[in-house]
């Protein structure tokens, strides 16, 4: 077994070792990411046992190869090789055995041939590490100088590669269901994208038919008719484009100067028309304290677009009374309860801007999903990015979007945003445009 007998008294050392061992297998569970992991348990382990040279080395089944995954004071052939070959090796050996194993002037022993320099290694300690009833792999600690390793600090390695064993396993079960849930979430996207774009090419494609119908019929009416419907999916599809490039990349805000009211009296020009055509009075009223505003002026822009554009769809199914969307910004302290309920630590002073509809509101199991990403409540209408990708831009800019309904009486979708001083040589206060794909 490659072990001697233990000396009388060797309890006092391992009584010694205690609260070293368990300082190190605390550390061991501070992280759950495989690499750094096995970087930590091989330090630690090399500096409680004094040792030079040290690897872990874990089977791959797929190349039926011990790999090397943490190592330090290895050759450099060795590490960039990734690997070490199994036959005539001290590992392989402690695998089959599923023993430990302490070895004292390697050069000499015989059953041992793919150890590269055995005459520089003075004395090797080798443990397996067994998860679910299995051995995983070892780990490996060498002095190159000094005094041999003893049974006491082959024990000791026992103690902690068995913790190591623990740790690597779960940090392997994350992983494992980590990849496993962003293959779901890739395939629920790529679903959800599907479903949209079908929906709209749909539309599209209803549209183009209805010009055609006109085109043969020479009727002008039909013509707009059709070309309506395949603008309106055009830009339904742009939309869905746009709100799924803003979604997908982490970004840090460009702000200038906006001039509130400006922008949103370019807003309620932009859906006057169809505010007429559904009914819906849209309004906006600014305080004078937040007439100015230091954003990331078109992603603040199309944020409240979004939130609008919604607002417009939840008043139209509403036929008891006319239809009302009101955007409102004020100015408020860090102690506003709307502040407070989204924000952990809140000081200084933060912009609301509210968008208000006199719709049925929201269902109440319907408020903790709102702004997970391709969640709709409006069917094929929605594409389920529009609030998410509006909580988003608010989060990269120091706030937040809640949303406060009553079944009934409407909704309230609330910006937050951090008021941020500009620069003193920022420009004039702008008005945003919408992006295009190009602007992207």
């Amino acid at each position: 077994m490659g072990r001697t007998t233990r000396a009388a008294g060797s309890g006092a050392t391992h009584f010694e070792a205690l609260p070293s061992l368990f300082r190190i297998c605390t550390a061991m569970g501070s992280t759950l990411e495989l690499s750094p992991l096995l970087k930590l348990i091989l330090r630690l382990t090399m500096a409680e046992l004094k040792a030079q040279v040290g690897s872990i080395l874990l089977f791959d089944k797929d190349s039926d190869q011990l790999k090397m995954l943490a190592s330090r004071g290895m050759p450099r052939e060795v590490v960039e090789k990734g690997y070490i070959p199994r036959k005539g090796s001290i590992a392989e050996w402690v695998i089959a055995n599923n023993k430990p194993l302490l070895l004292n002037d390697i050069k000499d022993d015989k059953r041992f041939t793919s150890v590269v320099e055995k005459r520089t290694l003075r004395s090797s300690l080798c443990v397996p590490l067994r998860a679910k009833g299995k051995v995983i792999g070892t780990i490996n600690i060498t002095r190159t100088r000094g005094d041999h390793f003893t049974e006491e600090h082959l024990d000791t390695l026992v103690i902690l590669a068995a913790q190591a064993a623990v740790s690597i396993e779960n940090a392997r079960l994350y992983e494992e269901n980590l990849h496993a849930e962003r293959l779901a979430t890739v395939g629920r996207t790529v679903a959800s994208i599907s479903h949209c774009i079908k929906n709209m090419l749909t539309g599209l494609k209803g549209g183009v038919k209805i010009v055609d119908l006109g085109l043969r019929q020479k009727d002008w009416d039909m013509i707009a008719q059709g070309s309506e419907i395949a603008r309106r999916n055009t830009d339904r599809i742009e939309l869905l484009v746009l709100d799924m490039l803003d979604y997908s990349k982490e970004r840090t805000p460009s702000r200038s100067i906006v001039d509130l009211p400006k922008m949103l009296g370019e807003i309620c020009t932009n859906l006057s028309a169809i505010a007429q055509q559904t009914g819906v009075a849209l309004s906006s009223r600014v305080e004078d304290a937040c007439r100015t505003i230091y954003v990331d002026a078109n992603q603040f822009y199309r944020t409240l677009l979004n939130l609008v554009t919604n607002a417009f769809d939840a008043v139209r199914d509403n036929r008891s009374e006319d239809g009302r969307v009101e955007i409102f910004a004020e100015r408020v302290s860090a102690d506003s309860p709307l502040v407070r309920s989204c924000l952990k630590h809140p000081a200084g002073l933060y912009d609301l801007i509210h968008v208000r509809d006199n719709g049925n509101g929201i269902p109440p199991e319907h408020l903790p999903c709102l702004f997970h990403p391709f969640f709709s409540s409006k069917g094929s209408k929605g594409t389920g990015l529009g609030l998410a990708c509006a909580r988003k831009f608010a989060r990269e800019h120091g706030g937040d979007v809640i949303a406060q309904s009553k079944a009934g009486v409407g909704a309230t979708f609330t910006v937050v945003l951090p008021v941020v001083a500009p620069p003193p040589a920022e420009a004039d206060p702008q008005t945003a445009e919408v992006g295009t794909l190009e602007q992207r």
